[in-house]
């Protein structure tokens, strides 16, 4: 097998974006000679543009290619794209505009290959440095391998993604979560246990070291559909994950896993905060005017996610927090408790 083909067989045969992202700036480092090769991710939060470094290799790397970012992770040295000029010029015009060479004083050549989303939008930069500017032929091969990620991250999207809303299905919520448990450390509990954060209706403490998950549900979902039909209340569902979207922090995952459930998994953070976020979205909801169907509520229940503890206990308490909240008056946020 040629090194073009083996590479090819590598990046299509993994399973994952950290794999898929660490194989193609393996194959573009070793086919072009280059001395290092980075994949940089674009983040658009409202009213910015970031840049932070997703994976890279350089040459002779025994230990082969890193990835960061994964799941709720930032990327390693996330900022402004202000602070990188190298990519900032890369924006506007043409999308995506032509890869730019450049020697720097070093005599090396930087190389910014920029690449797009499905909307034509600025999703991510590789950056390569080698001694000499790519030719031709050599800048066909990297489009090809921007062309094979893409291919391979749309695939990802594909099966892990909920056809009405966008947001990601039961699947990628059993992954996510698994990795979630798998990675927790050892004195995760004992360290975060130092830490109080006084609790409404229990004693338990989350603390800033916990992930948390939380299930939404839209009350008196059936009614709408029963009374406007179908295609309404999809437009119902659709517009309560874009409130979704704006409500929760860009790292948080958001799932749908059918009919008007939703589900969160945030990132470590206290109590205080999350409950906030949570409220955030409830307010948003309980504030919008929906078309025909005018004002609708949503009932969360939430908890923290421990060491030790397994999926379908994780969802027992959030979805006991979420029928308590539904029993008593809807729309309104409430936590799980732990029993230990």
């Amino acid at each position: 097998m040629t090194p073009l083909l083996h590479h090819v067989d590598l990046i299509t045969n993994s399973r994952n974006r950290g794999a898929v992202e660490a194989a193609v700036v393996t194959a573009i480092n070793e086919i072009l000679g280059a001395t290092r090769t980075e994949l940089h991710k674009v983040f658009m939060p409202p009213g910015e543009v970031l840049v932070g470094l997703a994976a890279e290799i350089g040459a002779g790397d025994a230990v082969g290619a890193r990835t960061y970012g994964e799941d709720f992770s930032w990327p390693e040295q996330i900022g402004s794209i202000e602070q990188s000029p190298h990519f900032q010029m890369c924006l506007g015009g043409d999308v995506p505009p032509p890869p730019s060479q450049e020697r720097l004083p070093d005599g090396t050549v930087r190389i910014i290959v920029p690449i797009d989303n499905a909307l034509h939008e600025p999703d991510a930069f590789l950056l390569i440095l080698r001694p000499a500017a790519l030719t031709a032929f050599e800048i066909e091969i990297v489009q090809g391998f921007v062309r094979l990620l893409k291919n391979c991250m749309a695939l990802l999207d594909y099966g892990e993604t909920d056809a009405l809303t966008g947001l990601r299905n039961r699947k990628a919520f059993d992954a996510c979560l698994a990795r979630i448990l798998a990675s927790l450390p050892v004195t995760d509990d004992a360290a975060a246990a130092a830490l109080p954060y006084p609790l409404p209706q229990s004693g338990a403490q989350p603390a800033a070291r916990h992930h948390w998950l939380g299930v939404m549900d839209i009350d008196c979902f059936k009614p709408i559909n029963e009374r406007w039909g179908r295609q309404v209340g999809d437009a119902v569902l659709v517009q309560a994950a874009q409130l979704m979207r704006e409500s929760f922090r860009i790292q948080d995952k958001l799932f749908r896993f059918g009919g008007a459930e939703f589900v969160a998994l945030l990132r470590p953070a206290e109590y205080s905060h999350v409950m906030a976020t949570f409220e955030r979205f409830r307010a948003r909801v309980a504030a919008f005017d929906f078309p025909r169907v005018g004002r609708i509520t949503v009932s969360i229940g939430f908890t923290s996610i421990r060491r030790g503890d397994t999926p379908s206990a994780i969802r027992d308490k959030a979805d006991a927090a979420l029928t308590w909240a539904r029993d008593h008056g809807r729309n309104q946020c409430r936590i799980g408790v732990h029993c230990s």
